[in-house]
């Protein structure tokens, strides 16, 4: 029997990619977004495809695709969130609002959705679930701070969760990439205000986006769908070695920065 999979934010990017992929795997996909209209029309001719409605920040229709799915499919398997955007911004150019609906989305919409298909799969005593974070969940960007808190706040998640759920027989993994060509920066929503002596910090950012290496995404969404439903899945999963070059030189300034402020730390014992 073909495995189900449900994914959020499947209308573009990493969501559309990763949906096409399970399906020509033979995967039963439950493809959600927010409207229908926007997805790949190849979905449409596909039997092995549900397109229903999911916003990861309305509850209603949240419970309602992980039913349907059920109803349709008898079972789900593994769960991908990839819904989310990008806010830009420096951190006093963010407005409370906007602050909000950044985490609403990439926070508190997958903890919504995680919510909707766990008891199913502690019911059935297995799953996997991947959640979409960034490598920016590690180092975080000027003019992107509240974007990558955000990430940051699902990395810590899913590993906390990790530990809660894999005794019951689930598993989850967090998928963490660099960039890739995609709409991210087209459908990102930029500041509430502009304040001119943040432009060094807007330099830095383009300068650091124009020298960035963009993974590529058809391999990348066939990495993850390789290790999707194993017995051992990674707990974290980088795609694209750019990406893993720059958290590992992140990881080595953090240890020497508290290398060298040891004798402070501990005085404090």
């Amino acid at each position: 029997m073909s495995k189900t999979v449900l994914i959020t934010g499947a209308a573009t990017g990493m969501g559309e990619a990763i949906a096409s992929e399970y399906a020509k795997r033979g995967w039963n996909v439950v493809a959600t977004m927010r409207d229908t209209a926007k997805a790949n029309p190849a979905f449409t001719d596909l039997a092995n495809v549900l397109l229903t409605r999911l916003d990861v920040t309305d509850h209603a229709s949240t419970e309602q695709a992980v039913r349907e799915a059920i109803d349709r499919f008898g079972a789900i398997d593994a769960l991908v969130n990839a819904a989310g955007y990008g806010q830009v911004g420096t951190v006093e150019e963010i407005s409370p609002d906007q602050l909000r609906d950044q985490f609403e989305t990439n926070v508190v919409g997958v903890v919504q959705v995680i919510q909707a298909v766990l008891p199913h799969m502690r019911e059935r005593g297995s799953g996997h679930i991947l959640n979409i974070g960034s490598m920016g969940g590690h180092v975080s960007l000027p003019t992107m701070s509240v974007y990558c808190a955000s990430k940051s706040a699902v990395q810590n998640l899913t590993e906390g969760l990790a530990a809660e759920v894999g005794p019951l027989g689930i598993r989850v993994t967090l998928v963490e990439p660099a960039g890739f060509n995609t709409q991210f920066t087209t459908n990102s929503k930029l500041p509430a205000t502009t304040i001119p002596a943040y432009a060094p910090a807007y330099e830095t950012m383009a300068e650091f986006d124009k020298q960035a290496v963009r993974g590529d995404l058809v391999k990348s969404m066939a990495a993850v769908a390789d290790i999707t439903g194993i017995d051992e899945p990674p707990l974290h999963l980088a795609v694209a070695t750019a990406g893993l070059e720059m958290v590992r030189g992140r990881f080595t300034e953090l240890m020497d920065e508290y290398a060298r402020w040891e004798p402070v730390t501990a005085g404090t014992d």
